[in-house]
């Protein structure tokens, strides 16, 4: 049988993601500082896009806050924009940043991306690898394992041995040294400096700033309409203000895209603000008496997915349209994610994590003085009271409220010497 080579043309279909469809993702996951930030830069490199800062009474505020570190976003941007990449490749790992969760995994994969937006497989892997090389070591990780492969990486091993490593990760935790040795070839010197090395890893590539918060700017305003129920409305100030400025006729083909640049920008900046009215919507109307009653009522639970598909929206879409974002309601600004929940199985039904939440929060005010109530027996009293939680789901839900444990409250009442349910249950700042 012999083989000749030859030529065969073929035709296929598939969606291509347009420079205004990858900004339009970009714009729709930045919060609304990040958001202003990143107009203001575009701004200074188009002539075209004539932005005006939020107003005096949503963000006066900012001319007395300190200088800050730059945001995960725009370190990325800026070390992505000094790397000679392909314009294809360089735009693919832009997208990509805007995918990212706060600590800087990617949760989505690569061909759910690619299935929604209609990039090349090919092309994401490329831009992957870019955004991987960024720091902080470990971003764009798409879970644990990559996520320290990538810190060994960047502390001198080879990529395969580093992934090598990680995935005996409950070898080493169990000190089984014999197999360690067979599987990854190394002495045992070796293991033991990569088992002291372990333990120092980040478990997330960008953990949390230990200084104060980036304040939220709320960007939807819940108050009460002209029947007294709960209604949303845009917060014009806080929201980008963007025109487009007119070409003068004869001008250069350069011109024209810098024009049809700041009209991309323009027309994301509209959906954006589109997408989250609908968002904040639906939230409203689903929480209904919650806003009404000015948060005395316990939200209902309500999940994203349930959220995406009442209105016809990606999930991943939802994700980024909320991430970041804040609402203001009952004089305080609140973030939108918060209104987001599973329901645990209740005595009546499904009950909203807020619930319980709530029924944490009373139970430890109402705890004897000196016998504060351990996470186990807020667990138990739960369970007898119909709602099936775990000890350790008690103890997340204590740590977002900002609840010190058991062992720390009774340190500060003795020497505070403040009654149960005062303000000595939690940290300085709640």
């Amino acid at each position: 049988m012999s083989v000749t080579p030859g030529l065969r043309l073929s035709t296929r279909q598939r969606l291509a993601l347009t420079p205004g469809m990858r900004q339009s993702l970009a714009i729709l996951r930045l919060p609304a500082l990040d958001l202003h930030e990143e107009i203001a830069r575009l701004a200074a490199e188009n002539p075209f896009i004539d932005h005006r800062p939020p107003g005096p009474s949503a963000g006066g505020w900012l001319a007395e806050q300190p200088a800050a570190e730059p945001s995960l976003f725009q370190s990325l941007h800026r070390q992505l924009s000094t790397m000679r990449l392909a314009p294809r490749v360089a735009a693919a790992a832009m997208m990509l940043v805007a995918e990212l969760r706060e600590d800087g995994y990617l949760d989505a994969t690569l061909d759910e991306i690619a299935a929604e937006t209609g990039a090349d497989p090919l092309l994401l892997e490329d831009a992957l690898s870019a955004l991987q090389g960024c720091e902080p070591p470990g971003i764009g990780a798409r879970d644990l394992p990559e996520c320290l492969a990538l810190q060994l990486q960047a502390r001198g091993y080879a990529p395969g041995l580093a992934r090598g490593i990680c995935a005996h990760l409950e070898d080493f935790a169990e000190c089984r040294w014999p197999r360690l040795g067979r599987a990854l070839g190394l002495p045992p010197e070796a293991l033991a400096r990569v088992a002291a090395l372990l333990p120092t890893l980040r478990p997330a590539p960008a953990l949390p700033d230990a200084g104060p918060a980036q304040p939220l700017l709320a960007e939807l305003i819940v108050e009460p309409g002209a029947d007294g129920s709960p209604r949303v409305r845009l917060n014009e100030e806080a929201l980008p203000r963007v025109t487009v400025a007119a070409r003068m006729a004869g001008g250069s083909a350069e011109l024209a895209r810098a024009q049809a640049d700041a009209g991309f920008l323009a027309a994301a900046l509209r959906a954006r603000a589109a997408t989250l009215l609908r968002i904040g919507t639906h939230l409203v109307t689903v929480q209904a008496g919650h806003f009404a009653s000015r948060g005395e009522r316990a939200l209902l639970p309500m999940t994203r997915a349930e959220v995406a598909a009442a209105l016809a929206m990606h999930p991943a879409t939802l994700g980024r349209a909320i991430s970041g974002k804040a609402l203001s309601a009952f004089g305080r600004t609140l973030p939108i994610e918060s209104f987001f929940s599973h329901g645990l199985p209740g005595p009546g039904g499904a009950i909203s994590a807020h619930q319980v939440q709530r029924r944490i929060r009373a139970l430890i005010a109402a705890e004897p003085p000196g016998a504060p109530l351990a996470d186990d027996a807020i667990c138990a009293q739960l369970q007898k009271e119909g709602v099936d939680i775990a000890r350790r789901t008690v103890a997340k839900y204590r740590t977002c409220m900002r609840i010190a444990s058991s062992f720390e409250r009774r340190r500060r009442k003795v020497l505070a010497g403040r009654p149960a349910g005062s303000s000595a249950l939690y940290p300085p700042g709640d």
